[in-house]
């Protein structure tokens, strides 16, 4: 019962990608790209979550939020440096599959069923990214992209980690989705690494 009720909220804030026409008109836990971080967490909260940066560029910083919610154990918003209206660029939710990849493909591909289900004109493309630099260079994600015609990104993937990294860095197999515009994941790609 509570499996069912939870897909068809899934299903409700999935709606209206099949009438959006980029990114900005979806939600994810209430809240979409474009969206100040101040109306959904307090400068207090804000100051205290999980920041990361990245190696080439500060232009944007992520914070991370672990969160109590029937899809994901986290949500992480870009957010450009010193913006003092925390205006999101990119959100992104994760659910953990500790050493249980195929429990996270599986998931992963429920998800991109669904998607499909109720999406139109959207480009689909899938891929294989190797974590080269990482350790022992094993650690992979099986990436699904789905484009609007304006380059607006719904981004899914499934994290295998090798038993190496997943021993000296405590990472636990992983699934992602993210919300990313177009002009944000052009900075994703040709500046931040």
């Amino acid at each position: 019962m509570l499996r069912s009720f939870i897909i068809i909220i899934f299903f409700l804030n999935l709606h209206s990608l099949a009438k959006a026409d980029d990114i900005r008109d979806f939600e994810m836990e209430g809240i979409s790209v474009g969206d100040s971080l101040l109306n959904h967490y307090s400068n207090e909260e804000i100051s205290n979550a999980l920041q990361m940066k990245y190696p080439k560029s500060d232009k944007y910083i992520k914070y991370q939020f672990k969160i109590n919610s029937s899809e994901y154990d986290n949500i992480s918003f870009h957010i450009k440096k010193n913006d003092p209206k925390f205006k999101i660029y990119e959100i992104s939710g994760g659910t953990f599959f500790n050493k249980n990849f195929s429990k996270c493909k599986k998931h992963q591909t429920n998800v991109i069923n669904d998607l499909k289900s109720i999406t139109q004109n959207l480009i689909e493309d899938s891929y294989r990214f190797y974590y080269e630099n990482l350790e022992d260079g094993k650690s992979f994600a099986d990436v699904v992209e789905f484009k609007y015609s304006n380059g607006d990104l719904i981004r899914m993937w499934c994290v295998n980690w090798s038993e190496k990294v997943e021993k000296n860095f405590n990472y636990g197999d992983n699934f992602s989705i993210s919300l990313t515009p177009l002009k944000h994941m052009n900075w994703i790609n040709k500046e931040a690494y």
